[in-house]
């Protein structure tokens, strides 16, 4: 069982933080993004709100590392009271704790939404998410090392999945559904950035991992190639759907990404169902997002509670499947996904922004 010296002294290399990032990043919003784009433009200007908001996350990932590397050998719970004090620096560590628990919530919500309504139409949600829930506890509780394993394990054949649904699907693209481009200006391009926030965060990470980081200084490639590697994947996920199916039929799909998946035929019916395939694989990968971030979480409250035992990782699981369950619709869900990307940005962008101003022109600066 991890505790707090020892979790210092675990290192990841930089292709491990890479697909951690990646994971973190690559999650549940991709079977439905599709749709949230396209009923926002109502137009083929799908991918540019996106690439758009690509770039600004980059400029959010450099910001975290950088903030990390002035800070060598500390937490980012540890650099917030370095620069603001004990009793700021512990509010916005409180914060950033409660932002991680929140997003485990929402994305295992959405896991067992996708899973009730695909496969198990009868099971109450609570059965769906405690073993869930569980396993990511008990996950974490072999600690970092154990999370990357697990997360360079499967990642890649996440990806190899995803990029064989967009190939397999190929013969079905119609450029036409793409064009024309820009036919009503700049006004759907913005338009899709007040939908994209929750679909682009994951730049955090980096404020977490840079110090278990074998290298820290490799860490901005680390993070950058990560949250680049995951992006992309949007970006093609993206604009296959909408090339494939067209505007006007994707916004009116709740789960495009899957029925693009559907429409894969195998001759002689070798796989019949490759969406399943599909599902299984996206679900793991679900699994590794919930995981990091409650990583994440169980970091923050050991940090602030000079403790780390298994009441830290299994103990949180009751509120957390509390908060779970909690939304009674698909509407309400999605009212606190979109409040908890702006508020993401904020806190995961917009404060290390701040606290790196401040650590600049006040010449603060921890030593190695």
């Amino acid at each position: 069982m991890p505790n707090i010296p020892t979790m210092r002294h675990e290192k990841i290399s930089v292709i491990q933080t890479a697909c951690t990032v990646a994971s973190t990043v690559y999650a549940v919003s991709i079977v439905s993004l599709p749709r949230t784009i396209a009923e926002k433009t109502q137009t083929p200007d799908v991918w540019q709100g996106l690439m758009l908001a690509s770039i600004l996350g980059l400029g959010a990932v450099f910001v975290n590392v950088k903030l990390c590397q002035r800070y060598p050998g500390k937490s980012f719970f540890e650099i917030t009271t370095c620069i603001v004090g004990k009793w700021i620096g512990m509010l916005v560590n409180v914060i950033f704790i409660a932002y991680c628990f929140l997003v485990c919530a929402l994305v295992s919500r959405w896991v067992g939404e996708f899973i009730k309504v695909l496969a198990l139409e009868r099971t109450p949600l609570v059965i769906i998410m405690l073993p869930f829930l569980l396993l990511v506890g008990y996950l974490i509780s072999g600690g970092l090392h154990v999370m990357v394993r697990f997360v360079e394990l499967f990642f890649p054949f996440s990806i190899i999945i995803f990029l064989l649904l967009i190939l397999m699907n190929v013969n079905r693209f119609d450029v036409e559904n793409l064009l024309p481009i820009f036919h009503e200006g700049w006004s759907p391009v913005i338009k899709s950035l007040f939908v994209i926030p929750y679909s682009t965060l994951g730049y955090e990470s980096m404020l977490i991992l840079t110090n278990f980081m074998e290298n820290p200084q490799k860490a901005w490639k680390a993070g950058g190639i990560g949250y680049a590697i995951a992006l992309g994947l949007y970006l093609l996920m993206v604009t296959a759907v909408v090339a494939c199916l067209s505007v006007e039929e994707v916004a009116h799909l709740q789960w495009p990404v899957v029925t693009f998946a559907q429409q894969i035929e195998f001759p002689g019916a070798f796989l019949e169902r490759f969406e399943i395939l599909f599902i299984v694989l996206w679900t793991i990968k679900i699994f590794m997002t919930v995981a990091n971030y409650y990583f994440y979480f169980a970091a923050g409250v050991s940090q602030l509670t000079k403790k780390w035992n298994k009441y830290v990782y299994y103990l949180p699981v009751i509120p957390l499947l509390s908060l779970t369950i909690y939304p009674k619709d698909y509407a309400m869900i999605g009212n606190i996904e979109k409040y908890t990307g702006y508020g993401g940005i904020f806190l995961c962008a917009g404060i290390p922004l701040i606290l790196l101003s401040i650590s600049m022109l006040l010449g603060r600066k921890g030593e190695a």
